[in-house]
């Protein structure tokens, strides 16, 4: 291949000087060069293999449109086009890609072999895939597996594809469409085939069998299955040796941070935490070698080995390597968010949010209220761009900046973000009522928090009470149990603001609106078995007994017509505030 790269001005000017067999004998040239045959040479570069591709297209389409054209032209018309589609892929134009898969299709006349047709589909399976359409993808790629295990190819059509590639394709499909065990499956048996091939198929197949032994380990690792990425893991380690990382160095590496980086997550998963830090260290390692060589492929790289690492000096306890950690995955994100917001804000949002539990952990409060701040623009941006993504996401760290801004004394602030994330719960909940209804409950039970600091005890019952009234109603469906907590933090919470109105009302003199909390309160007790709460109870009828006696008893006699409620302990107004519970 490297010989026919070279002599290809030769063969340009055969062409001209020769119309009809120096155009042939170009265009074999051009698509012996756009499907490289041997494998120690490096891969030419997608722009040069495109721009090869749209030449050999060009000169076979003028064969075919020529005086008499043979019907070999025709078919090298159609297997020029389909390289075309496969080279537009490699530099990701994809809706292009399907177009010349469509045009090749339509050359009329023209024949295709089965290891052909197969490689057409498995480039429309690819093609669908990357434009985010696996629903669209998942026909092409099963058909194309089907395809390739009925067909032993020719030695011509060997570099077309083969069972493996068109496995690898169809397992990335079926993950995409989350059917996850069977995309396991079918890595699996990719897996074994690329075992088994023999050594002289072995180089074609080198970067197929990283990528997919790759894969693998990620998938069993989200399935939870870290035994068995534990074991396909150093068989991928292995693959990248020192040959092959030079033949590839940019695929190779993102690749193999990505296997370390899952390999970490395995050995954190399993109780290995040294061994897990070990792996995260070299996995940041690597990402910094491919940064070194290439920022565009290795700083998003970076960015995630940085964020296992962080996350693994976290569990080993050591603070401040885990803060630098990810204050330097927050600083790379940022600088890459200014050159694409649309794909690194919310990465970048993430990361802070990561970042401000990191140092509200370590005391540092200012510092996670001004990191959650500019995770919450950041979420904004990507909200804009898409809504239904990144929305739930913001109204989780608008809920976060409230309980922080509170924290801070800016109650204010925290009541504008809760008003904010209740309002887009409320929002989200009208189409994922399943996912979204219990975190109204919970985002309004924080801004009831923030309301009954503020003193606006009123609309934070009335938060408090929506909030029951919403956990009790997803009470009532299967799974009860999922929200018991949540329900007792809505009862403890509206406990302590009835009682803090009750003490409200009765220091302003309206005894009549003190005596309605304390009815709400002692009915509220009937509804719930909590501790906490009938403490609270007691404790805000014995202070009002024994603080405003004349009265609220003859208030509370002319609302209810009975007597004024006494309990077994009597209210001192001594003793530490913290002895009784706090609530929400």
């Amino acid at each position: 291949m490297g010989l026919v790269r070279t002599l290809l001005p030769l063969s340009r000017a055969a062409a001209r000087l020769s119309p009809r067999p120096g155009r042939r004998l170009h265009g074999a040239a051009l698509m012996r060069c756009v499907v490289p045959y041997r494998v120690l040479l490096r891969p030419p570069s997608p722009q040069r293999r495109l721009a090869w591709a749209e030449e050999a297209v060009a000169v076979h389409r003028a064969l075919v449109e020529s005086a008499a054209p043979r019907p070999r032209h025709r078919d090298d018309l159609a297997r020029s086009l389909v390289q075309h589609g496969y080279a537009l892929q490699l530099v990701g134009r994809c809706e292009e890609s399907c177009t010349a898969l469509d045009a090749s299709l339509a050359v009329p006349g023209a024949r295709w072999s089965q290891a052909q047709r197969a490689f057409l589909l498995l480039l429309r399976a690819q093609a669908q895939f990357e434009l985010a359409r696996p629903d669209a993808a998942l026909g092409p790629a099963e058909e194309c597996v089907a395809a390739c295990r009925r067909l032993l190819p020719a030695r011509r059509d060997r570099a077309l594809g083969s069972l493996p590639r068109a496995l690898r394709t169809y397992a990335l499909v079926l993950a995409a469409l989350d059917r996850s065990e069977e995309s396991v499956a079918a890595y699996e048996e990719c897996a074994g085939l690329l075992r088994n091939v023999s050594m002289g198929e072995l180089g074609r197949v080198a970067l197929l069998r990283v990528l997919v032994l790759g894969e693998l380990t990620n998938r069993l690792r989200a399935l939870g299955r870290y035994e068995e990425a534990l074991s396909v893991g150093p068989e991928a380690r292995e693959v990248m040796d020192p040959i092959f990382l030079w033949a590839l160095p940019d695929t190779a590496r993102s690749s193999r941070v990505r296997l370390l980086t899952d390999l970490a997550r395995c050995l954190e998963a399993t109780g290995d935490l040294s061994a897990a830090r070990t792996t995260a260290e070299e996995a940041v390692a690597e990402a910094r070698n491919l940064a070194g060589r290439d920022r565009g492929a290795g700083e998003p790289s970076l960015v995630t080995a940085l964020d296992c690492l962080a996350d693994e000096l976290g569990e080993l306890g050591c603070s401040t390597a885990e803060l630098d950690a990810r204050r330097e995955a927050v600083d790379l994100c940022a600088a890459l968010a200014t050159q694409r917001p649309d794909v690194y804000d919310p990465l970048l949002a993430a990361c802070l949010e990561r970042l401000a539990d990191c140092q509200d952990a370590a005391g540092d409060r200012s510092a996670a209220l001004r990191a959650i701040e500019r995770g919450v623009a950041a979420y904004r941006r990507a909200a804009d761009v898409d809504p239904a993504a990144h929305e739930p996401k913001l109204a989780r760290m608008l809920a976060n900046l409230s309980r922080l801004r509170g924290d801070d004394g800016d109650l204010d602030g925290a009541i504008g973000d809760a008003r904010e994330a209740v309002a887009l719960t409320r929002r989200l909940a009208e189409s994922d009522r399943l996912t979204h209804h219990a975190l109204t409950a919970r985002r309004l039970r924080l801004l009831g928090r923030a309301l009954r600091r503020n003193g606006d005890h009123g609309a934070a019952v009335a938060c408090y009470e929506e909030s029951e009234s919403i956990l009790a109603d997803a009470s009532a469906d299967p799974g009860t149990g999922r929200h018991a907590a949540d329900l007792g933090g809505t009862h403890s919470g509206l406990a302590r603001t009835l009682g803090a109105a009750a003490d409200a009302h009765l220091a302003d003199g309206r005894t009549d609106d003190a005596v309605f909390a304390l009815r709400s309160l002692l009915a509220l007790t009937r509804r719930t078995d909590r501790s906490d709460v009938h403490v609270r109870c007691m404790a805000a009828f014995a202070q009002a007994l024994a603080e405003h006696r004349d009265t609220v008893v003859p208030a509370w006699r002319r609302e209810t017509g009975e007597d004024f409620p006494t309990f077994v302990y009597r209210w001192s107004g001594t003793g530490s505030e913290h002895r009784r519970p706090e609530g929400n």
